[in-house]
């Protein structure tokens, strides 16, 4: 829908279905999804929060509030359970896996975020963004070379990566050491 017209519309339509069946979640997370494509992440959260609010245990709900409040500076603690909860609600999933991991991250533990990122790339070995979280994991352990290996694939896949800056200093700094 979003594809075929403009985003305008098709949060016009997702708000009303939600209003037109409040209790089906798919909803809701459509229209979580379209406010963060338009850049509208505070309304993004409270749809996600309503969907939790019908069901606690709504894994995409879970998991797509607990992404939001990593990538925005909310409580770590509570987009880990949120990750938790998402992930016991679709174990195979990849994206519950990248979720978690990245809050995994952000408290210190990186040998399980490690684990559940290359869980995910098995899956998806060409996310960019699996790539960057590995990247990052690797880094903070202090494994440069596992982290420039990341850092450098995800470059190849994704040469306009919204962190490429960032990742081409890193890795200018370790070829300099």
């Amino acid at each position: 829908l979003a594809g075929r017209g403009s985003l305008a519309q098709a949060l016009a339509t997702a708000e009303r279905a939600v209003q037109q069946y409040p209790r089906d979640l798919r909803g809701y997370a459509l229209l979580g999804v379209l406010e963060e494509k338009s850049g509208n992440w505070q309304k993004a959260e409270e749809t996600y929060q309503k969907a939790l609010q019908i069901d606690p245990e709504y894994g995409v709900g879970a998991n797509n509030l607990a992404s939001l409040l990593l990538d925005h500076g909310g409580d770590v603690n509570q987009a880990l359970s949120l990750a938790q909860t998402a992930r016991h609600s679709m174990p195979d999933s990849p994206n519950t896996a990248d979720t978690m991991a990245w809050a995994y991250v952000q408290i210190g533990v990186y040998g399980s975020a490690i684990d559940l990122l290359q869980v995910a790339l098995t899956e998806m070995p060409n996310s960019p963004t699996y790539r960057y979280h590995l990247g990052v994991a690797y880094q903070r352990s202090k494994n440069p070379a596992a982290a420039a290996a990341q850092f450098r694939q995800l470059l190849k896949l994704d040469p306009g990566y919204v962190k490429g800056e960032e990742i081409r200093k890193y890795l200018a700094n370790l070829s300099k050491s």
